[in-house]
């Protein structure tokens, strides 16, 4: 038998876990009642990592210019021949592994792209100084400042300009003139007579040249595509690149980092680390973790078991029903006499036990020939407001089951 209100099943739950033994579940039922979303974990991560390595595998670097890059923005189709040719290529990081190289292999050529501006200008100066040969790929107003002041920015041609026949070399440059031409991009002015440029854009009397190169061995290349692995087969470009990289046995391929920027700034968060802050740090999450491991396990179900007392009934219903005014909780108070009620009137009139209140109470109307909303008000319906409304609900539910219980034994041999 079921009644309509929340406190049925809360009154019914003792009696219902009896018979379940108490225990905590296993790492196999864990797993077990979990399955699913294990499984759908292994295969999200799946999915994240083989995208991580298709991406990383379909682009590889991204910073242009990289000696081992096979990307169109790479540089290692220049490198690899020029290791062919017999040139040992340093690759730098950072300015200190260029400065050691360079201090191992005098005269050796540099070729420098700083695209981020990590490097400061002195600290270029410096390295340049050291260099046998420099070629300054791609270079911004600082760093011609700082290493030829006498060569300043004019700008990059047009797109139509882009597209027509490269102009001759028009200069005595040997690797211009072996290579022809050269891609179009970035070109520079010249203020003094010692610099040489080479092949000529812009209108008699004020051209700029993508190539220059000045009394100091410094070769000062504007399009960055001279060198890259998608441009390096157009025009000359790989001539102009392996005659301008190959003149000295030993070539440091420098690109600046972020840790060139790093050692020139305010020291970082890292560095003011102490040594042992992680180690403890990572210690102490892992033991936080084991003891919410050890200590979060879940419980098992409730069982009963008997009191190592006996509790008269009486004394167990009065001092629930003190509990119940206490807590002024008279909802649940009179939901523990509607069930009690119902639970006999359904009993007395042979109705089975999975009668609702509702089929109880109309049975009972039609057994005392009243009206089934008065029967509901009384089991159901009716909510009381204080206690003397309870009181009073519980004498009618008193008189409710004396007159069933009279009705079907007029004799009164059951009373």
């Amino acid at each position: 038998m079921t009644m309509p209100t929340s406190s049925s099943s809360s009154m019914a739950a003792p009696g219902s876990g009896a018979d379940s033994p108490a225990q905590t579940p296993t790492v196999r039922q864990f797993f077990r009642r979990n399955t699913f979303w294990i499984l759908l974990g292994i295969v999200a991560l799946g999915v994240v990592l083989l995208s991580a390595v298709l991406r990383g595998g379909a682009t590889g670097t991204s910073i242009p210019l990289a000696a081992d890059s096979p990307a169109p923005d790479g540089a290692k189709a220049v490198i690899e021949v020029l290791k062919n040719q017999g040139v040992t290529v340093h690759v730098a990081d950072t300015a200190s592994e260029a400065d050691a190289v360079l201090a191992e292999n005098p005269g050796a050529t540099l070729a420098l792209f700083d695209d981020s501006g990590y490097l400061d200008d002195d600290r270029l100066a410096e390295i340049v100084s050291d260099a046998g040969r420099t070629v300054l790929i791609a270079p911004d107003f600082g760093m011609l400042q700082a290493v030829a002041p006498s060569v300043r920015l004019a700008g990059s041609p047009d797109e139509d300009d882009e597209a027509a026949d490269a102009p001759d070399a028009a200069c005595t440059v040997p690797a211009a003139e072996r290579a022809g031409s050269m891609a179009s991009g970035l070109s520079f002015g010249i203020d003094d007579d010692t610099s040489i440029g080479c092949f000529p854009n812009g209108p008699a009397g004020a051209e700029s040249y993508p190539l220059v190169v000045t009394n100091d061995g410094i070769s000062i290349v504007g399009p960055r595509a001279v060198f890259d692995n998608e441009h390096i087969v157009q025009r000359g470009n790989a001539a102009l690149a392996l005659n301008l990289l190959g003149e000295a046995d030993d070539l440091v391929w420098y690109l600046p980092t972020p840790a060139d920027l790093e050692a020139n700034g305010p020291p970082t968060l890292q560095a003011l680390t102490p040594d042992w802050l992680v180690p403890a740090t990572s210690l102490l999450a892992i033991t936080a973790l084991v003891a919410v491991f050890w200590r979060g396990r879940r419980f098992g179900p409730l069982v009963v078991e008997d009191l190592p007392v006996t509790v008269p009934a009486g004394e167990t219903r009065e001092g629930r029903a003190r509990l119940y005014q206490r807590s002024s909780a008279r909802g649940r108070a009179v939901d523990a006499l509607r069930i009690g009620t119902t639970g006999r009137i359904a009993a007395r009139l042979k109705l089975p036990r999975s009668s609702s209140a509702f089929e109880v109470a109309d049975t009972a109307a039609a057994t005392l020939g009243r009206h089934p909303s008065e029967i509901r008000a009384i089991l159901i319906d009716a909510q009381p407001a204080s206690d003397r409304d309870v009181v009073a609900l519980s004498d009618r539910l008193n008189d409710l089951e004396r007159d069933i219980r009279h009705a079907t034994d007029p004799l009164g041999r059951n009373s």
